[in-house]
């Protein structure tokens, strides 16, 4: 990267920290599920009911910093950054020029990231997981170079440990690659020793919930009978609209050109891999943040 680009990207950052730094009233006190969170570094364990432990982890360091707020505030903020700052990486890898990474950058600093990214929860680093885990992929197919796709095996694991919630960009990515050219990625060896690795780091997570009776299970059976239930599929739909209201257009020119691009045609799994994942998530009434 040039000098001039990285002196705009830090101007990005800097300009996400300082917005997010006023979004809150000082008259506001945390939100409950924050007390929740960092109550966890007070029970260290490999899983909990809700959550899996990277979020407890988190609030271990916030308690070392004094659990002062703007620690409890830092940490999404910067895991917003984070996600800017994957994005800005992800254009250039995809040869994008200056103007387009500026636009990448501006479309994810006024998003509704701005507000995901107040909350001390674990969907900011979830957020921030599944554009680690893209971009690490786009890498992969960019250079045929085995060790991105560890690393993506890595990325994707503490996700995993952050909230199970990644497993949908699996169950959206496989069938996407499969009808598309790009099916011969899964008969590489490398993407068997890929998921041994992934497999070996989430086996401390899966050994407690097998353990203590999957808890995960039925929690999801409670959210889906008290909550999920009231939600409307097409609300779902409509709000992902809402979220990224301002960059609509940027998005749908990303898509027709996943769609139609001759320079983009290696990756037009990713087009695919939305579409399926939007479409799991509508089916089972997800909650649309």
């Amino acid at each position: 990267m040039k000098k001039n680009e990285i002196l705009i990207l830090l101007g990005f950052i800097l300009l996400k920290f300082f917005f997010q730094s006023f979004l809150i009233d000082s008259i506001y006190d945390l939100q409950r599920d924050e007390f929740l969170h960092l109550d966890q570094a007070n029970h260290l364990a490999l899983g909990f009911t809700s959550v899996p432990p990277v979020t407890s982890w988190i609030s271990s360091i916030i308690q070392i910093f004094g659990n002062g707020e703007f620690w409890v505030k830092f940490f999404p903020t910067l895991f917003g950054a984070s996600t800017m700052v994957v994005v800005w990486l992800a254009i250039d890898e995809l040869k994008g020029s200056l103007y387009a990474k500026v636009l990448g950058a501006t479309c994810i600093l006024f998003s509704c990231l701005l507000r995901l990214n107040t909350l001390y929860q674990p969907n900011s680093f979830d957020v921030l997981s599944w554009t680690v885990v893209f971009f690490l992929f786009i890498k992969y197919i960019n250079t045929d170079q085995r060790k991105w796709i560890y690393w993506m095996a890595v990325a994707f694991a503490f996700g995993f440990l952050n909230k199970y919630n990644i497993l949908f960009l699996v169950l959206g990515l496989i069938p996407a690659v499969l009808i598309t050219k790009s099916r011969d990625i899964l008969l590489r060896k490398e993407v068997y020793i890929a998921m041994g690795i992934t497999l070996l780091i989430i086996s401390p997570n899966i050994y407690w919930q097998f353990t203590n009776g999957f808890p995960v299970f039925h929690h999801m059976q409670e959210l889906a009978s008290s909550q999920l239930v009231n939600v409307e599929r097409i609300s779902f739909l409509k709000s992902q609209l809402f979220f990224f209201t301002g960059s609509f257009f940027v998005i749908l020119a990303a898509l027709i050109g996943l769609l139609f691009s001759k320079r983009l045609s290696k990756f037009k799994f990713f087009f695919w891999s939305l579409i399926f994942t939007l479409t799991l998530y509508t089916y089972l009434r997800a909650k649309d943040y």
